[in-house]
């Protein structure tokens, strides 16, 4: 039986004209009881149809509808949002706009409370919620006091209560750590599998891998209109999801590449497990005993740094005696470095980026806090983002201006500057993210990439020497964090800013940090290159932390092979095995 169907289903925005419809003439059909994936870049439509699926557009988002989406049997044009929330549950790309209880306990219990359910019943499906989100740890703490992962896991359960026929989940993993996503994305297979359940989900590229692992089917959108529909396998290796920016998962890259240099394979992997398999079996074929890397080859070089501008040492901080959230973490940040703090879910680091910039003050007298030499624990609000500035881990809880102009030219005008000088110091922020030619758009309504980089690009005129950046990458296209991590890479080399970053693509961290410090329960465990980080793998699995998927590949491949275990980049596993089977070939 058809769960969805989309027939000729066109949407546009009130404030988009005709030629810039959020979405064209889709038509698809889902079966029940499958899982898909609606993947596409930044602003590509993918929010737009989720939210398609209850009515929220056209009746909450307003705009003109053209055609038909049928759910669960009933056409949306047909049924308010209330009476559609019964068939079909949305999880939004934002956890906070579905927040409404004063516990995690009781928001978990406000949907299936409002269908009108027995007392028990309810109850039983907010323990099974709780537990498959893994929230046990916080069923009586204020949801607006915890991580914003761990909002995304809440709201999750939210709808896991409702048990409704179709989920729709938008990006749902983009603020859980690695564990974290492999946890949700499982969670939709099994009750697609155990109750029957449609679960969709959408994504721009950043957690393919995660997307990949669990999908019956991907069904790829580019500005609105349906590209490509198939099986997971097919659709990844096909070139235009390369053109549209999303992606393929590492593994299925590296087998592309290696298929450019003659090495050939029975498939193309999309996951990890086939990859190793298909790896192995072709190294015993040829008699290859050991991987390595050429004696040429040159592993990234090490920079060289300015002074601490950033310190830290034994700073404590109590939200309430039960709630530990640092305890006692110590270091130093030199001028010029690109930082990455990761971690699991609720492990410190949004506490910790609130001290540096003065929101948050230790709990202990004896800590210490200093930016460029200055105790920044006795600063006042205003002095300390002159020196570092905080940006939010969710565009909107900064944007509040009507145009993209207005917003960046709040800062200097608020510091009383001439009009010439705040004029060229929007211009001069604008530039960093290619703004100019959006400066007039309202911010209402933009896409989330553009929001992304809004929110960094409006600190800017501050000139603060350090950036602390909450998930840069959140939402983003593969297009779009090559650009997001270029630009602050710009930043550094052309303005001599620090730039600190909170991630959970570690892909991102391997990529374009020079330094990584890892959060767990509170405590600074690891602290390193990215090399040295990622190839402790014992000590990142107390803090739920996987390296990147091509990282774990080579850490895989080390227990019969001696692969090294700190490969970082695609192209470095390629050399590695490019050099290692041709010198079996070669008789070495």
């Amino acid at each position: 039986m058809k769960s969805i169907e989309a027939k000729e289903f066109s949407f546009r925005y009130l404030h988009q004209s005709e030629e810039e419809k959020a979405l064209s003439n889709l038509s698809f059909e889902v079966e029940e009881a499958s899982v898909v994936g609606i993947i596409g870049r930044a602003g590509a439509g993918k929010s737009t149809l989720v939210k398609s699926l209850n009515g929220l557009v056209p009746k909450v988002d307003l705009g003109y509808q053209e055609g038909d989406m049928i759910v669960d049997g009933l056409n949306t044009r047909q049924y308010d949002v209330n009476q559609l929330a019964r068939h079909v549950g949305i999880v939004l790309q934002n956890p906070e706009v579905q927040i409404f209880s004063l516990t995690v306990r009781d928001d978990v219990a406000f949907g299936p409370a409002n269908l009108g359910l027995p007392r028990e019943e309810i109850y039983q499906r907010v323990a099974e919620a709780i537990s498959a989100a893994e929230l046990e740890h916080l069923v009586d703490r204020n949801p607006n006091d915890i991580s914003g992962g761990e909002q995304q896991c809440l709201a999750i359960a939210g709808i896991l209560a409702m048990q409704p026929k179709i989920m729709a989940f938008d990006e749902p993993v983009s603020m859980l750590d690695p564990l974290g996503k492999q946890r949700v994305m499982n969670i939709l297979k099994q009750v697609t599998r155990r109750s029957g359940t449609t679960s969709i989900t959408t994504e721009s590229g950043a957690d393919i891998e995660a997307v990949a692992e669990v999908v019956d089917r991907i069904i790829a959108i580019d500005q609105g209109k349906l590209l490509i529909d198939g099986d997971p396998a097919t659709v990844l290796q096909d070139d235009r999801i390369q053109q549209i920016g999303v992606g393929r998962p590492q593994v299925t890259e590296l087998f592309l590449q290696l298929r450019k240099r003659g090495i050939e394979f029975e498939r193309i992997p999309i996951t990890l497990s086939d990859a190793e398999k298909l790896i192995s079996n072709k190294l015993r074929q040829l008699g290859v005993k050991r991987l390595m890397r050429p004696p040429d080859f040159q592993l990234q070089k090490v920079n060289h740094f300015g002074p601490p501008i950033v310190e830290v040492e034994n700073v404590h901080h109590f939200y309430n005696p039960q709630v530990h959230a640092l305890k006692g973490v110590s270091f130093d940040i030199p001028e010029g470095q690109i930082v990455g703090i990761i971690g699991q879910n609720g492990s410190g680091k949004t506490t910790l980026a609130r001290h540096l910039v003065g929101l948050l003050k230790p709990t202990n007298k004896d800590s210490v806090l200093k930016v460029k030499g200055i105790d920044i624990k006795k600063l006042r609000l205003d002095k300390i983002i002159r020196m570092i500035n905080y940006v939010f881990q969710n565009p909107d809880d900064q944007l509040f201006a009507e145009t993209i102009w207005d917003e960046i030219a709040f800062a200097p005008r608020m510091l009383d500057l001439p009009e010439e000088e705040v004029k060229r110091l929007t211009e001069e922020a604008m530039k960093v993210f290619d703004l100019e030619p959006y400066k007039g758009r309202y911010i209402f309504g933009l896409d989330e990439d553009l929001k992304t980089y809004l929110s960094i690009s409006c600190i800017l005129p501050l000139r603060p020497d350090v950036l602390l950046i909450d998930e840069p990458t959140t939402g983003l296209d593969e297009q779009g964090e090559v650009k997001m991590m270029q630009s602050l890479r710009n930043l550094r080399d052309q303005m001599g800013k620090t730039i600190v970053i909170i991630t959970h693509n570690m892909k991102t961290v391997g990529n374009h940090c020079d330094r990584v410090l890892v959060m767990s329960k509170g405590n600074l465990i690891l602290d390193g290159t990215p090399r040295e980080v990622f190839a402790n793998e014992e000590k990142l699995l107390e803090a739920d932390i996987l390296p990147p998927q091509i990282t774990r590949l080579g850490q895989v491949l080390s227990k019969e092979f001696g692969c090294p275990k700190d490969i970082l980049t695609i192209e470095e596993m390629v050399e590695v095995l490019d050099y290692s089977i041709k010198n079996s070939r070669n008789g070495a």
